[in-house]
């Protein structure tokens, strides 16, 4: 038996759908729902990486007045002190196997950053094997694009220190957006020092110029 609407039903029923609100703050709060979760997840995920690249600032700052004394701990190397002084000053929250930290070793703070000075003998802007000349700085016979060595250098030396971290990230929603192809952010932190005079300096090399 079909049922029929009779004469103003339709029209009543409509009114009544109309001005009935009930269940509208769940429809609301699903449209809300997506914005207020994106805002809290991309608040936590700046708040972890500020804290990361603080600690990691921190760290850094920390192991490069410790390399400056030439302090050695007992049944340890200088770089291996410096590398657990890291390890303790991020309390935890740093991923080791994504930090990578190097030492830079220069004879004075103009030379940081800077390459070995060459002739430009075929004037193509950039040093050619074979063919410009070089002054060998530190003397490892071959031109380089930074005058510094490998190293936590010894007394009175200048030593940068450069830690790089890729940051993970907690969830997905920003790391197609602010990450690299592999869903990291890439972190830095640098402080250049002058080594305190701590004993001998060791012999410096005879800078000569090759080819």
């Amino acid at each position: 038996m079909k049922y029929k609407f009779k004469k103003g039903q339709v029209k009543s029923f409509l009114k009544r759908l109309h001005i009935n609100q009930a269940g509208v703050a769940f429809i609301e709060f699903a449209f809300v729902m997506p914005i207020i979760t994106l805002i809290t997840v991309g608040t936590l995920e700046i708040g972890m990486t500020m804290i990361s690249t603080i600690l990691l600032e921190g760290a850094i700052s920390e192991a490069s007045r410790s390399g400056m004394t030439g302090y050695v701990a007992d049944g340890k190397t200088r770089e291996e002190y410096i590398n657990d002084l890291l390890v303790e000053k991020t309390f935890g929250m740093i991923d080791l196997s994504n930090l990578v930290v190097h030492q830079k070793v220069y004879e004075d703070f103009g030379d940081v950053g800077l390459p070995e000075p060459f002739t430009d003998t075929d004037a193509d802007g950039s040093y050619t094997p074979g063919i410009d000349s070089y002054a060998d700085m530190n003397c490892n016979d071959q031109w380089d694009s930074e005058v510094g060595t490998d190293g936590i250098g010894g007394p009175g030396e200048v030593v940068l220190y450069e830690a790089t971290y890729d940051a993970n990230f907690m969830t997905g929603f920003f790391s197609k957006m602010i990450s690299d192809e592999d869903g990291k952010i890439r972190l830095t932190a640098s402080t250049v020092i002058q080594n305190e005079p701590y004993g001998t300096p060791a012999p410096g090399c005879v800078v000569e110029e090759k080819t």
